[in-house]
């Protein structure tokens, strides 16, 4: 699967095949991605992969996945889509040096292979944790890289010496072989020293959330009573001084609105052991986000959700 194809395919108009791969839990972006995923009409959620998190909470490894897996549950039943779309436990634990190519077998793995394998056309795993999943997907079948492609926000933007952020250190293992492996990778940087790059940028207060149209119960929870209750009841839909950044957003934003984004092809960065960027312009090519359009991608969706 080529780049070049990917991006043919990205701006057809064609409904597109996706997977969220999440770990629902450990923020409350993740959230709102998954709303945007149901709401979009453009976009076909087939499943959600719940994805490992630990250190927050208290939770280990396998606390923090099925913590996601619970999350992606309750949403869905908010959104009202529980009985058609199933959600799969993911890897209960990350990679480490001992593995080598050895995958950790889990449902959500399992069901990446299948669903890309019976497919005909390109299937997009929105990864917005880390991603042991879909390494551990690839390990068992790299067939599926010729019919697949992986967007994963994770990583900081370049202008940071330092590459680790939350996706890449729950599993930094997981993510050096993102980069090392000839998986399909559009790669969407968490943070960097400008403020304008980066899906930092996608942050929100009530003026934003108030976009959200309609009088249902579950437009009222991502409108308000969700950051509330988040917050624990720290705050009210009221308040001019709440903000807070929604990153996963942007992961369904590059199939929904495509031209908000600024991406570039550049060979693989190296996450190094030390936990900081190197580069080698003989490795394999990536897709690099250099900037996105916050307006865009936040009125995309805020329509979508107002379509739950």
């Amino acid at each position: 699967m080529t780049l070049d194809r990917i991006f043919e395919d990205i701006r057809t108009d064609r409904v597109k095949k996706i997977i969220l791969d999440s770990d629902m839990a450990n923020e409350m972006d993740d959230q709102y991605a998954l709303a945007y995923c149901i709401g979009s009409k453009k976009l076909n959620l087939l499943s959600v992969n719940a994805a490992p998190f630990h250190g927050v909470k208290n939770l280990d490894q396998r606390g923090g996945m099925l913590a996601s897996y619970n999350e992606a549950v309750r949403i869905l039943e908010v959104c009202q889509k529980l009985d058609e779309i199933p959600v799969y436990e993911g890897s209960d634990r990350e990679f480490t040096s001992e593995d080598n190519f050895a995958p950790i077998d889990s449902p959500a793995a399992r069901n990446i292979i299948k669903t890309v394998k019976e497919s005909d056309e390109i299937v997009y795993v929105l990864t917005t944790g880390c991603c042991p999943n879909i390494i551990s997907a690839y390990f068992m079948d790299p067939s599926i890289a010729e019919n697949m492609c992986v967007i994963w926000l994770g990583g900081n933007t370049f202008e940071n010496v330092e590459c680790t952020e939350c996706n890449l250190y729950m599993d930094y293992r997981a993510g050096q072989f993102l980069m090392n492996l000839p998986i399909p990778l559009l790669m969407l940087p968490a943070m960097g020293p400008i403020k304008e790059n980066g899906t930092q940028v996608l942050s929100v207060n009530f003026d934003w959330l108030r976009k959200i149209k309609g009088d249902k119960p579950q437009h009222d929870f991502f409108r308000k009573d969700f950051p509330i209750a988040f917050y624990g009841n720290k705050i009210d839909d009221t308040s001019t001084t709440w903000s807070h950044t929604i990153w996963d957003v942007a992961a369904p934003a590059v199939l929904t609105v495509p031209d908000a984004f600024t991406f570039k092809i550049i060979p693989a960065p190296i996450f190094g052991d030390d936990e900081k960027y190197a580069f080698d312009d003989t490795r394999r090519k990536i897709a690099y986000m250099v900037k996105l359009d916050k307006n865009i991608v936040l009125n995309d969706c805020f329509e979508a959700i107002s379509n739950l």
